[in-house]
């Protein structure tokens, strides 16, 4: 009997709970829950599984414009789904990014207690002037530095100083390569372990300088153990689940240190004085890495080499680890799809007057970035593979179109949600929103002569392509990161033949274990050749 009675009870707060997903406009301005079968669990079980579990669960019990509760042990936040809704609740003012992404910074790299509470407690916003009635010391304006860190760091002086330097080491790998690829085919075991390992050490070296890699002679083996296990750092299960994890964050964590004492101490003993504003500095790497201890000395202590080392690695993460993905998926796309891969030569070619002119150094990076087919491949590119999920919460009670936020509620967005949607299937149904499609972000166009032109578009999916997020706290490293995918794949497919030895159409899944964390890597390996280009 008493089971009966239990079965029941569930059965009918089940079906509550079901028909407030069914039907949500029944319930106004109250936010609506998406199904779960046991109280209180509720869908702990499926966010603690994460992978393809949390992934089905989002995408199967998100409502189009409009919000769908999830709750369970720890958690209680709001999925927003709809590009209309998405654009609202982004560009407000009245959403916080803080509160829920700070305790991730002790986690994922390793930051005090103390700093974590001061991010999270940090309500200055990122303005010149703080919100008012904020308290914040001026020199603890966290939001506000990492602001105007990133606008050094990207602005027009630094990329043009960090876009060539990273040409001319994509470049120089690809002259010294000799011994690891000749003229004759090479069969490697896997294409993204090729990519990687050639950006990263690109990459590291045009934002940091050389001295972080020879430092540190691991840091590469390190840095991808360490990624692999970014979102275990994220949570808060126990740490003696994965002690692997933490050893790798702390390695890197120390490599980090050891960078920066050695910064610290060059910059002492240089007898030349690298000016203030200079965009590069032989020591630091960019410009806008050392000014930015300027900030980090203003905090009052807050930021003392424990949290200077974590803040540095939280950099490096963020210049690599999704960027670095998305170009071997770039690659693979391109090479897996019939008659891309000449249609891009020829399309580089006809930019640059010939595929030779990158090997000469004779080339202007924004000649490419601007072509319209390989932009259309690179939004195509992160379209299927970037899954982030947007987190905010809310600063005070307020309304997101018909419905009612309560303050503190925690909203989400997730980038796989918007892009696995049926609003990007094609007319012709060729093209269904699962497939890649080079063609997706390109328009045909007249122009003033009556002739018909193709052009790169994202007109009209504001709030749908959402890779880098959307609203003030959008990625501010987009630009380079769509600079360096697009310039790795032309170098690389101008210097060197790729052949995939993979079955035809066969494409490598996404590894959903960083389902949430951005560009998501491969889950099975995919073998290739490759071999010199002969110059023509």
């Amino acid at each position: 009997m008493a089971l009966t009675i239990i079965c029941i009870l569930l059965f009918t707060t089940a079906t509550v709970v079901a028909y407030s997903k069914l039907k949500p406009k029944q319930f106004g301005e109250t936010l609506p829950t998406a199904p779960y079968l046991f109280p209180v669990f509720a869908h702990t079980a499926t966010f603690a599984a994460g992978d393809e579990k949390l992934a089905s669960a989002l995408k199967r019990y998100a409502v189009s414009e409009a919000p769908i509760r999830f709750r369970g042990i720890g958690f209680n936040f709001v999925l927003l789904s709809g590009k209309d809704i998405i654009r609202k609740a982004l560009s407000t003012a009245n959403l916080d990014w803080n509160k829920i992404s700070a305790p991730l910074f002790g986690g994922m790299f390793g930051g005090s207690e103390a700093i974590v509470h001061a991010l999270q407690h940090d309500n200055s916003g990122i303005g010149a002037k703080p919100y008012p009635g904020s308290n914040v010391h001026p020199g603890r304006r966290l939001l506000r530095n990492q602001i105007l860190f990133f606008s050094d760091a990207f602005s027009r002086g630094s990329l043009d100083e960090l876009v060539p330097r990273f040409v001319k080491n994509l470049q120089d790998w690809c002259a010294e390569s000799s011994s690891v690829v000749g003229s004759d085919w090479v069969e490697k075991p896997d294409l993204y372990e090729f990519v990687r390992d050639i950006l990263f050490s690109c990459s590291v070296d045009s934002f940091f300088g050389k001295n972080l890699r020879q430092l540190n002679p691991n840091l590469d083996k390190d840095f991808w153990e360490y990624d692999d296990n970014i979102s275990f750092l994220a949570t808060p299960m126990p740490r003696w689940l994965r002690p692997n994890a933490i050893k790798a964050r702390d390695r890197c964590h120390d490599s980090m240190k050891r960078w920066r004492e050695h910064a610290v101490n060059e910059s002492k003993s240089l007898s030349l004085q690298v000016p203030e504003d200079a965009s590069w500095d032989p020591v630091w790497g960019l410009g806008a890495i050392r000014r930015r201890n300027k900030l980090f000395d203003a905090t009052g202590g807050l930021l003392d080499k424990q949290n200077r080392a974590s803040t540095d690695l939280a950099l490096l993460w963020a210049l690599t680890s999704n960027v670095i993905p998305a170009s071997f998926w770039y690659l693979f796309e391109v090479l897996a799809s019939d008659g891309l891969l000449d249609r891009t030569r020829m399309e580089i070619a006809h930019i640059l007057g010939g595929l030779n002119a990158i090997n000469e150094h004779k080339f202007s990076p924004a000649d490419l970035t601007n072509s319209d087919l390989l932009q259309s491949i690179y939004a195509e590119t992160l379209r299927l593979h970037v899954i982030a999920l947007i987190t905010r919460s809310v600063k005070k009670e307020h309304h997101i179109g018909k419905w009612l936020f309560p303050k503190d509620q925690a909203i989400i967005v997730s980038s796989h949600v918007e892009h696995m949607n049926e609003q990007w299937d094609t007319s012709d149904e060729k093209h269904p929103c699962t497939a890649f499609s080079p063609d997706r972000f390109l328009t045909h166009e007249k122009n003033e002569s009556g002739e018909r032109r193709t052009k790169f578009s994202l007109d009209g999916r504001q709030g749908q392509w959402i890779p880098f997020g959307l609203g003030e706290h959008m990625c501010p490293g987009r630009h380079f990161a769509k600079q360096e995918m697009i310039i790795n794949f032309a170098v690389l497919i101008s210097t060197f033949d790729f052949e995939l030895l993979t079955p035809k159409n066969w494409r490598p899944e996404d590894n959903l274990s960083r389902y949430g964390f951005g560009t998501q890597q491969p889950k099975q390996k995919t073998p290739f050749r490759i071999r010199k280009r002969a110059v023509k």
